[in-house]
């Protein structure tokens, strides 16, 4: 039995049976689902397993040994995307998951963000929600304050200097050519606000860096930083926006060294903790390609002492075309394309497959169906809370 429950590690079992810091070294390794029947096993555990101490123990536990690779599902005929019944987990064995994700009775609700287990969901009226499926905990997020209803982005994460997670929100405005049409050239930062956990309420934070630069990415967190890609709208100059969660300040980032001899593509994603950036190209007639991984030394956060970007590996060429999406146990997430365009075999066929930079070797996802597209995000289950919860059934 649990000792004195206060879940530091320290207590002594009343029984004589197991120390605090052994039962919990044992727990945290055991499966959400299976740590909630333990809730009712005695008052002791319950109390224990409810301790801020243990859920950061398990946390620390899963997402270094346990992490999924969490995929959500688009299809190729560009309807919006279904939360439910359209995600699957990868193990870390490769074996195929299919959870049942709650309905959050959205037709087509986006993932947005996956930090410390806890999912942030964009739903198709512009609402937004913090789930855990794990543990099935659902918050539903007030309304914003910007009333911004066409363009914007979000990012999530988690900053340990406060102990908080934040939602960020970027505005976008839009300006139209005489036919009415969205002139994607001029769409730009205007405002941004910031949700925070703790205190349950958002407000309007200085996007004034911000407003000649139009985003173009979806958002990685890291180190208490969230990141996006951006271009300048006056001189299509590149930069990577970061923001400081704790702070709460956005800082421009120059990206890695380029080549003008070469028209790369970028997306960001974190190696080994620290973030980084896919540099790809396509070779030739669509027949191969090559990917470069940079990565920045610093924190992210602050461009006075300047940008260090360290290129890890380069690897081409590669035979056939890879789109990288993330990094998954080191291992690059990415659609592979074959048949190639005009191809008289049916056209594009995409594939979703890891490839072992180090080795070369190409694992496609078996189940793959190739009418889909994959977002990816890493994933490892946790008892973090969303606070204020609704549970799902």
């Amino acid at each position: 039995m649990v000792g004195n429950g206060n879940g530091n590690g320290n207590g002594n079992s009343k029984d004589g049976f197991l120390p605090d810091d052994v039962l919990i070294n044992i727990l945290k390794r055991v499966l959400v689902k299976s740590l909630i029947r333990f809730k009712c096993v005695s008052k002791d555990w319950l109390n224990l397993l409810q301790t801020p101490y243990f859920t950061e123990q398990h946390l620390h536990h899963s997402s270094h040994n346990s992490t999924f690779l969490l995929l959500q599902r688009i299809p190729h005929s560009f309807h919006r995307p279904s939360l439910t019944a359209s995600e699957c987990l990868i193990g870390p064995d490769f074996t195929v998951h299919h959870p049942q994700f709650i309905d959050f009775t959205s037709p087509d609700a986006m993932i947005v963000g996956s930090c410390n287990g806890l999912l942030c969901v964009r739903h198709s009226n512009y609402k937004l929600s913090l789930f855990n499926p794990a543990t099935r905990q659902i918050r539903h997020i007030p309304e914003t304050l910007i009333h911004v209803k066409s363009c914007y982005y979000v990012g999530f994460g988690f900053s340990p200097v406060v102990n908080d997670y934040k939602i960020v929100r970027i505005s976008l405005s839009e300006l139209n050519d005489e036919d009415g049409i969205v002139v994607l050239d001029n769409v730009r930062v205007n405002r941004a606000e910031v949700y925070s956990l703790r205190t349950g309420s958002w407000k309007e934070i200085d996007a004034l860096v911000l407003q000649s630069l139009g985003l173009w990415s979806n958002s990685v967190t890291n180190n208490g930083a969230i990141f996006w890609q951006a271009t300048m709208t006056e001189s299509d100059h590149e930069f990577v926006i970061s923001f400081d969660i704790a702070e709460e300040v956005f800082t421009l980032l120059e990206g890695p060294p380029t080549s003008p001899a070469i028209c790369y593509s970028h997306v960001l994603a974190v190696h080994n903790d620290k973030l980084a950036m896919f540099r790809y190209a396509v070779i030739g007639n669509y027949e191969s390609c090559s990917i470069d991984l940079w990565v920045l030394e610093n924190n992210g956060t602050c461009a006075v002492a300047g940008e260090s970007w360290i290129k890890m590996y380069s690897v081409r060429p590669l035979s056939g075309i890879l789109y990288p999406l993330s990094i998954w146990r080191d291992l690059i997430v990415c659609w592979e394309e074959s048949g190639g365009y005009g191809d008289e075999h049916g056209g594009v066929k995409i594939a979703l497959s890891f490839f072992n930079p180090y080795s070369n070797e190409l694992k496609k996802l078996p189940s793959h169906r190739e009418e889909y597209s994959y977002a990816s995000f890493n994933y490892a289950q946790s008892l973090v809370s969303v606070g204020n919860v609704h549970h799902e059934q």
